[in-house]
């Protein structure tokens, strides 16, 4: 009996009309679509099967639901991911297609990449296959109509909570500089780019590719209180507003 293939899924950053026709594509064929949703969520649905549902019927599929702590403690992640990936392999070792779906692109800042060589431990030859989704930080550039890179610019992409430390020094180089899920560190990084006389470089989006998405070109205004995960800040050196 042939094992299943284990599908890294992008399905983009919130609206369904974002995922690719690849993405619908392996998500109809798959008869298991592994739901990841945090362990502290008390059982609300997951937000990328809620983009997923509106463009592939799930009545015929088994929902794997992967419970996962959002926390930076390395040994509750792992233990946690051990766990996920074994009830993974169950479902290869049965012969059955498994679709791992996530929001974005399965290989930027996703569980996906950390359950691979986990899954690969128990078993050694399985197949897997990524479909890659558009990031985050391509919905809120795109609600900008700001360019990202233009000729020989860098774009730089920095998990916010983090990498404060290193923020003042990303900000005195060159490029684009993309701070993603800022809300936990939003009076810092505001401070910071005060201090570097950035802050009418930056912009900020909430929710890209969401029906409540937010865009704020005034950081100063903004309430912190008011952020939550799904935040990016996007600084460009030169005139920004020239850009948008």
């Amino acid at each position: 009996m042939r094992s299943g293939i284990f599908y890294g899924v992008g399905v983009g950053p919130g609206d369904p009309e974002l995922m690719t026709l690849k993405a619908v594509s392996v998500l109809k064929a798959a008869p298991v679509l592994a739901v990841p949703r945090s362990a502290d969520s008390k059982g609300e649905a997951s937000l990328a099967l809620s983009i997923v549902e509106k463009a592939v019927r799930l009545d015929e599929k088994e929902l794997l639901d992967l419970p996962l702590p959002m926390t930076k403690d390395k040994a509750v992640l792992l233990k946690a991911r051990q766990r996920a990936a074994s009830r993974v392999v169950e479902r290869l070792s049965s012969g059955l297609d498994v679709a791992f779906i996530t929001l974005g692109d399965a290989l930027l800042y996703s569980t996906f990449s950390y359950l691979v060589p986990l899954v690969r431990e128990e078993m050694e030859n399985v197949e897997v296959r990524v479909v890659p989704g558009i990031m985050a930080m391509s919905a809120a550039a795109s609600a900008l109509a700001m360019p990202l890179a233009e000729a020989d610019e860098q774009v730089r992409i920095m998990p916010a909570s983090y990498a404060m430390d290193e923020a003042g020094d990303a900000l005195d180089g060159q490029g684009t500089i993309v701070f993603m899920k800022v809300n936990k560190v939003f009076d810092g990084l505001r401070a910071l780019l005060r201090e570097k006389g950035l802050l009418e470089n930056a912009a900020l989006v909430s929710h890209a590719g969401w029906p409540d998405e937010k865009i704020t070109r005034d950081l100063s205004v903004v309430d912190a209180a008011s952020l939550d995960y799904f935040s990016i800040v996007i600084v460009r050196k030169g005139d920004l507003r020239a850009s948008i």
